[in-house]
Parts: C-alpha cells; structure tokens; sequence
C-alpha cells in the first residue's frame, strides 16, 4: 500500500471526485525504444484528462507530479473514445508512476518500469487468445492468466493475438480492456505494458483494431531491448486470412514485402544476442483442428533457420507447446529438423 502525503481537504475532494471516472480502459504499450518511452491508453468517457508522472510516487495528487502530457492521439473507432499518450525521453531501468486525472476524476496511482538500457536480468510473459466472451472457459482462463501477470511480475507481456471473439463489438472491448487493467495490475499499482500482435479475431475490423485501440505504429516492426542484447520482431499472419481480404487489397503481396523485411531485418540482427518473432497462426499447429501453414512455412522458416532465430512465439490453436531447437529441413519431420546448437524453439500456441 502507498500513503499519499494530502492534507485531509484534498483527500475527501479526491474520494468525491473519484466516485464517478470519466477515464476507463487503462492500458500500457511498448511500440518504441522501451527503455526511453512509453504509449499511456485509456478511454475518455467525457471531458478531456492529462496523464501525470514522475520518479517519486505522489499518489493521487496530481498537482505535485512533475510532469504532465495531454494525449498525443485520439480516435473513435467503435465509439470507444480512445486517448493516448505517447511519453519519450525517460530514464532506463525506472520506475515511474502516474495517474490519468482531468477536473472530475482521477484513476488510481499506477507504475511501470522502463526497459534498462545496458544488459540486465529481466523477464516476460507470451502468450494469447483469452478471447472474452459469455463468461465461458476461455474467458474464465484469460482472466486466471490475467492474474498471474500481476504475481509474476514481468517486464513486459507479448500478446500474440485473439483478444476478444467479437472484435467488431464494442463491450467485448471494454469488457477485456477492463480485465487487463484490473487484473494484470499488481496489488502495488504496477501495470505492464503490451506488446500486441494481429490475430484472426481481430480480422473483421481489418487491420484497424490494432491500430486504434493499441496505437501500434505499423502493421509489422521490431522492438529492441538492452543495447543490442534482444530484437523482437512483430509480424502478421492475418495478410493471409481470408477474412482480411475483404477489407485490405492485395494481401498477398503485403505478405510478400513482409517477408521482405523479415530477411532484411534479420540479416541486420547478427548482432543481436537474442532475435525472437511473435505472430498468430502457428507454421506447424500441434492440433488436427488447425491445418497447416505452408505459406508462412516456406517464406519464415528457411529465414529463421538461415538468420538463426531463437524463440518464436504463436498463438491460435488454444493449447501450450515447447519444441526442440529446429530449424528448416523440407526432408525432415513436417519440415524441421533438430539442431540444438543453431535451432529455434517455437513456443505456443496460445495459452
């Protein structure tokens, strides 16, 4: 529990003005240099709110932090009046707290922690499809995993896509929204940012959920973490979803210059101790229900073998997988075969 340094007037002048929130949906994301910045999203319910922050912990006293930033972008895609804050030139390796405050409301005091620039321990959660929906066991599993955020204390987490099952319905949003803010945060106010990545689910909005609802910069990017110490590389397999056709022209060829870019940046990353790439749709889905994906197949994994990816991380079938180290081989057992020297662990598939 923090104590927050207020004389008495102001503490009942908070409790009022809390008792009714015009921000909602609080959530962090990592779509920059983690170590120096940070993108604050919520939604503005009415009114217009400023996030607070700083090094030394004020609690809800916003007038005492010493920096504020109003929101960098705004939009209104499924009427969800979403605010972000794109905050830049922090400290590495830094705990910062903030609160988001307008003239009525102020949300609770939370904190992150920035990424350390130089190498240094640290630790992250993947994985994916909670999909929020009728209170059913996948929702009930998304909220469990929710909470072991919040004990494991991590980093970061990689979400590696399927959010909700009804992407193109508002309440599914705020309803999983609300769930990552209240159940991820840790009893000490920490909150951990996201780093989101397009699944199936979220095709019947094309490529705008992302977009919008988590400001991602671009539909595929890398992440670099403690001076060249680990490169994430965030890619879609949705350009070649049947579902994403509709809305997007030409999928196959932006998969094609995704590919592009994926040996061009791993080319680039030799040297990088650690390369890793999240996506949705497994290569090799360990489930007869899902088919395989020899598109994905045969245009990621000669690279990944070539460039020697270490971790890749999927999504989609609804269960947990670890292999060995593998890497490319058309001869081999579906297509891979062991190397434990050179392989990459493929690390899935959703749970």
């Amino acid at each position: 529990m923090y104590i927050s340094k207020i004389i008495l007037f102001a503490m009942t002048m908070f409790f009022v003005a809390r008792s009714y929130a015009t921000t909602d949906m609080h959530r962090l994301i990592w779509n920059d240099d983690p170590a120096t910045t940070i993108t604050v999203g919520w939604r503005q319910i009415h009114g217009e709110a400023k996030v607070y922050y700083d090094v030394v912990d004020h609690g809800l006293d916003y007038s005492a932090y010493s920096k504020s930033q109003e929101a960098s972008k705004k939009n209104n895609h499924l009427e969800l009046n979403s605010h972000f804050c794109n905050i830049k030139q922090l400290l590495a390796d830094t705990k910062y707290y903030f609160i988001i405050a307008d003239g009525k409301s102020v949300s609770k005091r939370y904190f992150f922690k920035t990424a350390p620039a130089k190498l240094k321990d640290f630790n992250f959660i993947a994985g994916g499809d909670t999909k929020s929906s009728n209170k059913k066991s996948a929702y009930i599993s998304g909220r469990m995993s929710n909470r072991m955020v919040a004990k494991l204390r991590p980093l970061f987490v990689l979400f590696v896509g399927d959010y909700t099952s009804d992407s193109d319905v508002a309440s599914r949003w705020v309803e999983w929204f609300n769930d990552w803010d209240a159940d991820t945060c840790s009893t000490d106010g920490r909150m951990y940012p996201i780093i989101p990545v397009h699944g199936n689910h979220e095709s019947p909005n094309g490529l705008k959920d992302l977009k919008n609802l988590f400001d991602t910069p671009k539909t595929y990017y890398n992440i670099d973490f403690c001076d060249n110490f680990m490169r994430i590389l965030v890619l879609n397999t949705q350009f070649l979803s049947k579902g994403l056709k509709k809305r997007v022209t030409d999928t196959s060829k932006k998969f094609e210059v995704q590919t592009k870019w994926v040996e061009e940046t791993l080319k680039n990353s030799s040297n990088f101790k650690y390369r890793l790439a999240m996506y949705h749709k497994p290569m090799r889905p360990h489930t007869s229900r899902k088919g395989y994906k020899n598109d994905t197949y045969n245009a990621w994994a000669p690279l990944f073998a070539k460039y020697k990816l270490n971790l890749s991380f999927d999504g989609d079938s609804h269960l947990h997988k670890i292999t060995y180290p593998l890497i490319h081989d058309a001869k081999g057992e579906d297509g891979f075969s062991r190397d434990d020297i050179n392989g990459t662990m493929f690390i899935g598939e959703g749970s």
